[in-house]
C-alpha cells in the first residue's frame, strides 16, 4: 500500500514539472512562428512597388517618424551578386505537394513561383496592374494571373488564416512581377521616386517576395486605410497625420499579422510588404502564360488571354509587322456572339490593352467561304485603316471620312463599283447600295474591316464593318458590332503606323492554332 502511494505522489510530481516546462516556452506563437519585434522596428528595407533604392536601411528615429520624412536609402539599390541564393533553379515542372492548410494536392511551380490561389484559396486577388485602375490608366500585366515565391506564398497563407479568425481576409493587388513589366513602368514613369528602375536592381517584386495587399471583410468589401492603391500624395505613408483612427487601426491589424508571420514594411507605402527573406532569392524574369497552359479549356479569362496570345505568337506569318490587334472570337462557327479583345505588342511582347468586349456578328455566326447575302462574318485577319462617321472625327488617327444623305456602300454585285463607297446618285452605276445616313445610330461610327476592297471580286461580300450594335442580343447581317463607347475607345486607340489588324476566328479553330 506505501509503495502505491509513492508511485501516486511521483506521478503527481512528474505531470506537474511537465506541465509547467510546457507552459512556459517564450517562444511559442500563433500558427507556430517564432515571435517577431515589435512593428515600430520593422522598417528595415525601403523596397515599394515602385521605390528604386531597396537596399537595407537603419530604423528611422521618433522624429523622423513624427514627421513622416521618408528613411535615408541605399543607393546601390539591391544586392543580386553571386552570393544571393536560388533555390529553385530547374523547379520549374509540375510537382505533388503539399499546401499551407495541409492538404495534398497538385501545385504548379515554375522556378519556384507558384499561383497564390493554390496554396490559398481564400485569399481574394485583384491584380490592378492586369485591370485599367492603376497609375498607368492602362492593362500592363498580359494575364490576370497572381504568383509568388512559394515559401512567401505559404507566409501570406499563414497571416490570411489569422485573420479569417478575426472575420477578415486579405486582398492581394500586386505580387510577382515580370522584369519587362518593370521596363515599362520605368518607360512611364522614368522617376526612381516611384518606379525601381530594372536596370538597377528593379523591385522585390520582380523576385516573387513583395506583396501589395489590403484588408476586406469576408464578403470581400475592403477595410477603410489611409489611402487608396498607389497613392504617392503622402495619403499613403505609414505615418501621416491625417488618416482616421479607423484607418490607423485598420493598418496596424493588418502590419501586426503580417509582421508576425514573415514581412517586413516600408515607411512610405501602408500596402506594401517584403518577405524578410527576400534577400536570398534573386530577380527572375517568368513568362505568366506558362502558369495558365495547364488550364485552357475555353473556360475562364486567364485561358482565353493563354489561348489568344498564343495563336498570336503561330500567326506570326499573318500578322507580320502588325504591332495592334484586334481579335473578334466566337465560341463556336455558328454562334453569333462573339467576345472582342485587344492586343499590342510592346518589347516583343503582345499585352492586353482593354478589358474583354461583348460583342455580336453576322446572325449565320462565321464563315470560311463569306458569299454575298449569306448574313455570315468572314473569318480571317484584315486590315483596319479607314473610319467612317456622321459627325467630326472623334479623335481616331485612322483616315476619317464624315459621309453625309445620299452616300452609299455599293453592295451590288454586278456593278464595276462593288463593294466601294461612293456618293448618290447612283445614276445607273448601280442597283443596289447600303445608304451609310440612312442606317442611322449603328453607322454613326464605324471602321472598315478590308475584307473583300483591294480589288473585290464579285459575290463574294461587301459593307464588312466594325460598327456600333444596336444591342447585345442583335446580331448583324455579316459585320461586327460593339457598344458605342467600345467602338470609339479602339478607335480612338488605333495608330495606323502600328499597322492594325482585326482577326476573326471560332474557339475551336484557334485551339488549333496555338496547340
Amino acid at each position: 500500500m506505501r509503495a502505491k502511494s509513492r508511485l501516486f505522489l511521483f506521478t503527481v510530481f512528474l505531470s506537474i514539472i511537465l506541465l509547467l516546462t510546457g507552459c512556459t516556452n517564450p517562444d511559442r506563437a500563433v500558427n507556430g512562428n517564432p515571435k517577431t519585434e515589435d512593428t515600430a522596428g520593422v522598417i528595415n528595407d525601403n523596397s515599394g512597388s515602385y521605390s528604386e533604392d531597396e537596399g537595407r536601411i537603419d530604423e528611422p528615429s521618433p522624429s523622423a517618424a513624427e514627421t513622416g520624412d521618408n528613411e535615408s536609402q541605399d543607393p546601390t539599390g539591391d544586392d543580386t551578386g553571386p552570393d544571393m541564393e536560388d533555390e529553385t533553379a530547374g523547379n520549374g515542372e509540375t510537382q505533388e505537394t503539399k499546401d499551407s492548410s495541409g492538404n495534398n494536392g497538385e501545385i504548379l511551380r515554375i522556378n519556384g513561383l507558384v499561383r497564390v490561389q493554390d496554396i490559398d484559396p481564400d485569399i481574394v486577388v485583384e491584380l490592378r496592374y492586369a485591370t485599367e485602375n492603376n497609375f498607368t490608366g492602362r492593362i500592363v500585366y498580359p494575364h490576370d494571373v497572381c504568383v509568388l515565391r512559394e515559401s512567401t506564398a505559404i507566409k501570406l497563407a499563414n497571416a490570411n488564416r489569422e485573420l479569417m479568425e478575426m472575420g477578415y481576409r486579405i486582398k492581394v493587388w500586386d505580387a510577382y512581377r515580370p522584369v519587362y513589366v518593370q521596363r515599362i513602368f520605368w518607360e512611364i514613369v522614368p522617376d526612381s521616386r516611384y518606379v525601381a528602375n530594372p536596370d538597377k536592381g528593379g523591385s522585390k517584386h520582380n523576385r516573387g517576395t513583395a506583396v501589395d495587399v489590403t484588408l476586406v471583410d469576408m464578403e470581400g468589401n475592403e477595410l477603410e486605410m489611409p489611402s487608396g492603391f498607389d497613392d504617392f500624395t503622402g495619403k499613403g505613408s505609414r505615418n501621416g497625420k491625417n488618416m482616421s483612427e479607423t484607418a490607423r487601426k485598420n493598418m496596424e491589424l493588418l502590419t501586426d499579422v503580417m509582421v508576425r508571420n514573415g514581412f517586413t514594411t516600408i515607411s512610405t507605402e501602408w500596402w506594401h510588404f517584403n518577405d524578410s527573406d527576400s534577400d536570398k532569392y534573386e530577380i527572375i524574369d517568368v513568362n505568366l502564360e506558362e502558369f495558365l497552359k495547364d488550364s485552357v479549356s475555353g473556360n475562364g479569362r486567364d485561358a482565353e488571354s493563354w489561348l489568344l496570345v498564343a495563336a498570336l505568337d503561330k500567326l506570326k506569318d499573318v500578322t507580320g509587322d502588325s504591332e495592334q490587334i484586334v481579335f473578334v472570337c466566337a465560341d463556336s462557327l455558328g454562334t453569333s456572339r462573339a467576345e472582342v479583345h485587344t492586343f499590342e505588342k510592346n518589347n516583343g511582347r503582345w499585352e492586353k490593352v482593354f478589358e474583354p468586349m461583348k460583342a455580336v456578328i453576322g446572325s449565320g455566326g462565321f464563315s470560311y467561304d463569306k458569299k454575298e447575302g449569306d448574313k455570315k462574318s468572314p473569318v480571317g485577319a484584315f486590315l483596319l485603316k479607314r473610319s467612317f462617321g456622321r459627325y467630326e472625327n472623334p479623335g481616331t488617327r485612322l483616315v476619317y471620312t464624315r459621309f453625309s444623305q445620299g452616300d452609299f456602300w455599293v453592295d451590288d454585285a454586278n456593278s464595276p463599283y462593288y463593294n466601294t463607297y461612293q456618293k448618290g446618285p447612283a445614276n445607273g452605276r448601280w442597283n443596289s447600295a447600303e445608304d451609310l445616313y440612312g442606317i442611322g445610330d449603328p453607322y454613326k461610327y464605324f471602321i472598315v474591316i478590308e475584307y473583300n476592297t483591294e480589288e473585290p471580286i464579285a459575290g463574294k461580300g461587301s459593307a464588312i464593318f466594325f460598327h456600333i450594335w444596336r444591342n447585345e442580343n442583335s446580331p448583324t447581317a455579316g459585320c461586327t458590332a460593339v457598344s458605342e463607347e467600345n467602338i470609339l475607345k479602339i478607335m480612338k486607340w488605333l495608330d495606323p503606323s502600328r499597322k492594325p489588324l482585326i482577326l476573326q476566328y471560332p474557339a475551336d479553330h484557334l485551339r488549333e492554332i496555338a496547340n
